[in-house]
């Protein structure tokens, strides 16, 4: 068999593309989000807790894993066997597998995975290096998982979109993690992905968690801002540009029948223009700085070159090329880039349509892996959840409400109102950030609370839309549970606390068994008894707003008020 020949094969090799309509939780969601989070690295746990209080995640969905190796790269085997496993055993475990579309990665894991170690006897030609981003190898962790060729594939994508007479669809991504999943009412279309997004990468030419967290803050204000900016596209005679520069005009197209204003521009970078809503480009350096511009909250910077994924390359390097740390440190909500030499190869680009999916509604994170076919060597920086051209609406419901005491079995009857003439198609309840019921449109929830501990619970309503994109909308309220006469509270001194010292925590309970203290689903440790302190490195936490609360595991089990903790 010739080697070559077999892996170019597989490059070529078409994959069932499973674009059968349907409606799913969209990728939109914080309820369907895993956060991953090194403990090691206090930059990872303060960008963690930024973006956990930005973006509402439910300490369920917060995932810590430890990764003290190499910063900037890894193996395929130390990807798997470390990170993907740890991943898919704590979703397992918290019981919320089947609700998860997609992980965002902070700070302090490695971008580049070195897949050579897969195939140790395979020879790769030129346009198809073994190496893949961080992003990418989660989005295709099966292909990782079975060591299967076809991760190098131009097509390896079935959820990319492509362009049928001038025209591409956009949908919401619903994955299929092997559990809890698949719906037929619902007919959802379930993908063997995991759509993936690091929140940033700070080492090397990376941003600094402080450059990240204010990108963050600001794409979380973009959201359903519907901008009057412009999509810009810039031509020029750069191999990096004509590539893909015949596919302008369509994309151009569809925003304009959405009412989005695009342009056409010469050159690399729209200068002297302070409305960027979004940028399609290609050259090796992008000075955005000097070039006057402005890019809008949660605009997508998309730059084909070969080394913008790339952040151990030395900032004094020959001709060294623009990383996406660049677009993010000047505004952009989300970016991408290669990891390795990709070659002007399109299918491992986002298309022009990148633009066309964010302005339909999609998220940041769906946006990116519908416009892409061959994403392997492709690394996405940003917002997962930002979401600009979304149309959501405002959720309301009747029988509870921010504070509410119930008791024994309560009903909850969900409405959405929406500014134009969409509707939901329909509404789902999360307690603690578990999916318990779904339920149509004029239903109501039944909610036992005789099943669930004492004291304090979030409970969530999500409204999803009918449309393809499938957005949801957002209730949230945090309510006491009260059938027995038991209670626990816990306790911190006033004001914030510095970062290094340590933290006093009082649990305070009327029964007389141990008291387990959990940060985001995590265990900090075990008052005796139930009453008494407990001493807390806030080195553990790291810095910004942090929740803690006690938990007793008793019949009832009891649960005290959330508590929140500033450490500076």
């Amino acid at each position: 068999m010739k080697i070559f020949g077999r892996l170019i094969a597989i490059l070529l090799l078409p994959l069932q593309l499973l674009l059968a309509p349907g409606f799913a939780n969209a990728g939109g969601g914080p309820q369907s989000l895993a956060v991953i989070v090194n403990p090691s690295d206090p930059g990872s746990l303060a960008v963690a807790n930024a973006y956990i209080e930005l973006r509402r995640i439910p300490a369920s969905n917060v995932l810590y894993i430890r990764w003290n190796a190499e910063a900037s790269r890894t193996t395929a085997l130390q990807f798997r066997d470390r990170l993907i496993k740890s991943m898919f055993e704590q979703l397992k475990q918290r019981k919320i597998i089947g609700q998860i579309n997609g992980v965002a990665f902070s700070t302090g894991y490695p971008y580049l995975v070195d897949c050579a170690p897969l195939f140790p006897a395979q020879q790769f030609p030129q346009q198809a290096k073994p190496f893949a981003s961080l992003t990418s190898a989660t989005y295709l962790y099966r292909m990782i998982q079975e060591s299967k060729l076809e991760f190098f594939s131009l097509t390896s994508n079935g959820y990319f979109a492509p362009v049928v007479a001038g025209k591409t669809t956009s949908q919401a991504f619903a994955a299929d993690l092997g559990e809890g999943q698949g719906d037929a009412a619902q007919k959802v279309v379930r993908r063997p992905y995991l759509m993936a997004v690091a929140l940033g990468v700070s080492h090397g030419r990376g941003n600094t968690p402080a450059e990240i967290i204010a990108y963050l803050r600001r794409a979380a204000k973009a959201d359903g801002a519907k901008y009057r900016g412009t999509i810009y596209y810039m031509k020029n005679n750069d191999i990096r540009s004509r590539v893909r520069d015949q596919e302008f005009a369509a994309a151009m197209k569809e925003l304009s029948e959405l009412g989005v204003k695009s342009e056409l521009l010469p050159g690399a970078v729209p200068a002297n223009k302070r409305d960027v809503a979004g940028l399609t480009t290609g050259s090796p350096t992008l000075n955005l700085r000097s070039a006057d511009c402005t890019l809008l909250p949660g605009s997508l910077v998309d730059n084909l070159t070969s080394a913008a994924g790339q952040f151990t390359i030395s900032p004094d390097a020959l001709h060294p090329q623009t990383p996406v740390s660049e677009f993010l440190r000047l505004g952009a909500g989300g970016a991408s880039g290669m990891v390795v030499e990709p070659m002007a190869i399109p299918a491992k680009f986002p298309s022009p349509h990148l633009h066309v999916h964010y302005a339909r509604g999609c998220s940041l994170a769906e946006a990116f892996y519908q416009s892409v076919s061959g994403p392997f060597q492709l690394l996405i920086v940003g917002d997962p959840l930002c979401q600009p051209w979304a149309v959501a609406p405002k959720v309301s419901v009747e029988g509870a409400a921010e504070g509410a005491v119930l008791e024994d079995q309560v009903k909850l009857t969900p409405t959405a109102k929406y500014p134009d003439d969409r509707a939901a198609s329909r509404f789902e309840l999360y307690v603690n950030g578990l999916r318990r019921q779904s339920i149509a449109p004029g239903e109501s929830f039944t909610l036992r609370t005789t099943g669930m501990s004492d004291g304090f619970h979030e409970l969530r309503v999500v409204a999803i839309d009918d449309t393809p994109v499938a957005v949801e909308g957002l209730w949230i309220a945090t309510i006491q549970v009260r059938n027995g006469r038991d209670a626990i509270q816990l306790r911190a001194p006033a004001g914030s606390v510095r970062l290094g010292d340590s933290l006093v925590l009082e649990s305070t309970s009327t029964r007389q068994e141990d008291a387990i203290v959990f940060h985001n689903g995590r265990r900090l440790g075990v008052v005796p008894g139930g009453s008494g302190k407990l001493l807390v490195e806030t080195k553990a936490l790291g810095a910004g707003r942090v929740q803690l609360w006690a938990q007793q595991p008793g019949q009832p089990a009891l649960r005290s008020r959330p508590l929140t903790v500033e450490i500076k």
